[in-house]
């Protein structure tokens, strides 16, 4: 126990046992870097999970329903002036819940965290004026929903839990944001469920680590990956919490196997991946989700595939890659619009939803760039400088695109823009794209810079599309860790060097 908690001890008897802590002024000058100084609980009901559910890694949670959930902070709190509270949402939400901040001595409410069909792992902050940072410190913390239907679970321990993850409260540092963003991004507290958005995430920290001097990255990678890979066995949940161990759950799955490939391409889990394709394409090649084709395919599923296709030297993954990609391109772009989705009766949807536009631009650009010495691809690097041309006059004054492209009244998305970006990058260093494409994406670059959290998450995000169109179209916007991993692959494709034997 260190000298500052001993006399804090002393000084406040019985109340510093509650964590409790006396009044105080907080330093002016923050600490080097950010800091979070996470929560302890006091007092939490015992729920039992959802049916069929399971919380990662073994990491623990609290379930905040209608009865609180009691916080404190037991060590005091230096270094500067925490100006958020945050927490991290634990399992799966497929609704909107609202969960009220008070203060449990004189109930005073600091705050409400609007929650909207929200993904695991996802931080949702408060920001606090100085005042209550300092009651909150003084007198705990307290969390009780008063919107929606099920109890939300928060993480609040276990092993390797990043203290980014946990209830906390953020003290700002004198370091840039942008050099946060790295900091955040190589540590545990950019893991995403182990799905398209850990992918994301993968390829950004694999990409960074190719540049000189990035090696760190590489361990992260690896660290993130050792956290799903136990013992040789895959072990993780699906997009609602269920338990998907030694399986693919479906074709966004896919993706988090490419950086798997890129750091172990013999690693026997690869066999996983590679007999999905096989057993789910249809009578094009591609492969279906349910009954939808989805632009998702072409970077979760395309991209995975070649550098499978890559490793062993197979003819036949590599022609399933390359069928992710014409048939998504022939299916969803008709040169005027582009949809996301179509379905088995030729209805599309999402059209120009910028995520989407992403996800075949970049899943075009990767694909491509590993099976570059191919002489049969040169009508996918057409169609991928057509979507690319396409898509450009779209950006916006602020670098970002709008959520829907073609709509500039709408709110941008940064994760959408990033991928754009990113995909415009690789296009440029691989010689498909002229420079103009790269001016376009540092531009997007500053853009994203400016939606960055004091301790580098990357905000402006729109949420989940399981929240349908109407919450894409609103202005509600989130922390979301895929965007970051977006925002590594681009800012890797600007500092990488041209390629060679490009197309």
């Amino acid at each position: 126990m260190n000298m500052l908690r001993r006399r804090f001890l002393k000084v406040m008897g019985s109340s510093a046992a509650l964590g409790v802590l006396a009044p105080r002024s907080f330093a002016t000058d923050g600490p080097p870097s950010a800091r979070h100084w996470p929560a302890q609980i006091v007092a939490a009901p015992e729920l039992a999970l959802p049916g069929g559910k399971r919380l990662p890694f073994g990491w623990r949670a609290a379930a905040i329903g209608k009865e609180p959930v009691r916080f404190r902070w037991a060590d005091a709190i230096t270094g500067g002036t925490p100006t958020r509270l945050r927490l991290a949402v634990a399992l799966d939400v497929r609704d909107e819940r609202k969960i009220e901040a008070f203060l449990p001595e004189s109930g005073r409410v600091v705050g409400t965290f609007d929650i909207r069909f929200a993904s695991l792992f996802q931080p949702y902050e408060i920001e606090l004026p100085a005042q209550d940072a300092d009651a909150m410190c003084r007198e705990g913390l307290g969390l009780r929903q008063v919107a929606g239907q099920e109890p939300l679970r928060v993480f609040t321990g276990g092993e390797q839990l990043p203290p980014a993850l946990a209830v906390h409260l953020l003290v700002p540092g004198r370091a840039s944001a942008f050099s946060e963003f790295e900091a955040r991004l190589g540590s545990l507290a950019s893991i995403q469920p182990f799905s398209w958005n850990e992918g994301c995430v993968l390829d950004g920290l694999l990409d960074l680590a190719e540049l000189p001097g990035r090696a760190q990255f590489r361990q992260a990678a690896q660290q993130h990956l050792a956290l799903f890979i136990q013992h040789g066995r895959l072990i993780y949940e699906d997009p609602k919490s269920v338990p998907a161990d030694g399986r693919v759950y479906g074709i966004e799955g896919v993706l988090p196997f490419a950086a798997l490939a890129r750091l172990e391409p013999q690693h026997p889990l690869l066999e996983l991946p590679v007999q999905f394709a096989l057993k789910r394409r249809d009578a094009s090649g591609a492969g279906l989700d349910g009954h939808s084709t989805t632009s998702e395919g072409t970077y979760t599923v395309g991209y995975p595939l070649a550098l499978l296709a890559q490793a062993r030297r197979s003819e036949e993954l590599a022609q399933l890659a390359l069928a992710q990609l014409r048939v998504r391109q022939a299916r969803l772009f008709d040169g005027k619009a582009f949809y996301r989705t179509h379905e088995s009766n030729g209805a599309r949807g999402n059209r120009n939803w910028a995520r989407g536009v992403a996800w075949q631009l970049l899943g075009l650009a990767r694909t491509l760039a590993v099976l570059r010495e191919r002489s049969n691809i040169a009508d996918l690097v057409r169609g991928f400088v057509q979507l690319a041309d396409w898509v450009q006059p779209f950006q916006r004054a602020d670098g970002l695109w709008s959520v829907f492209v073609h709509e500039p009244q709408l709110t941008p998305d940064t994760a959408g823009s990033a991928g754009l970006a990113a995909a415009l990058a690789l296009g440029a260093r691989h010689g498909w794209l002229p420079a103009t494409a790269r001016t376009a994406a540092a531009k997007t670059l500053e853009g994203l810079k400016a939606h960055l959290t004091p301790d580098g998450f990357l905000g402006g995000v729109s949420q989940s599309n399981k929240g349908g169109e109407a919450l894409q179209r609103g202005s509600y916007r989130v922390i979301y860790q895929m965007a970051m991993g977006l925002m590594a692959q681009l800012i890797a494709a600007l500092e990488a060097p041209p390629s060679k034997g490009t197309v």
